[in-house]
């Protein structure tokens, strides 16, 4: 939850609609109030709040990878000096196939997700980042576990 200053804590209903909306979120607002046992309305108005205090971010589709031709799934993990810090987000510009980038404490400064055709196509990608600074790359085999955010009581 943000720090929003009318953030309000959320209650059970709040962790029902948040908990329908991680399951479907194509669901209707009518699905979602049967779901949650509230009007349409109210419904709407639960969500509208959730969405101005931030807890929830956004909707999308999630497409897989592999359906668009990247076959090759990479974790790069990267260890820059401060002072690089604005070309690593040009290159995060720059490259959508680098899908997830997170910044870290550790041995590493950023740890990438990067979706590629090949091995020829990563190679590209990351050599454009080894250019800035030391990284290591692990390919992905499978993805073990995906799931939604869990809520606490």
């Amino acid at each position: 939850m943000t720090n929003a200053p009318d953030a309000r804590p959320l209650d059970d209903v709040d962790r029902a609609l948040i908990a329908a909306i991680q399951t479907d979120g194509r669901a209707t607002l009518a699905r979602l109030a049967e779901i949650i046992q509230l009007s349409v309305s109210a419904t709407r108005i639960r969500l509208r709040a959730l969405e101005d205090q931030g807890v929830i971010g956004d909707y999308r589709a999630r497409v897989e990878p592999e359906a668009l031709g990247y076959t090759l799934r990479a974790i790069v993990r990267m260890k820059v000096h401060g002072s690089l810090y604005d070309k690593v987000t040009a290159i995060l510009a720059g490259q959508p196939q680098i899908v997830r980038c997170l910044r870290v404490t550790g041995e590493s400064c950023y740890v990438m997700e990067i979706v590629a055709t090949g091995m020829s196509d990563l190679e590209q990608i990351t050599s454009e980042l080894a250019r800035v600074g030391s990284i290591t790359t692990d390919l992905v085999y499978e993805m073990v576990v995906d799931r939604p955010v869990p809520l606490r009581t």
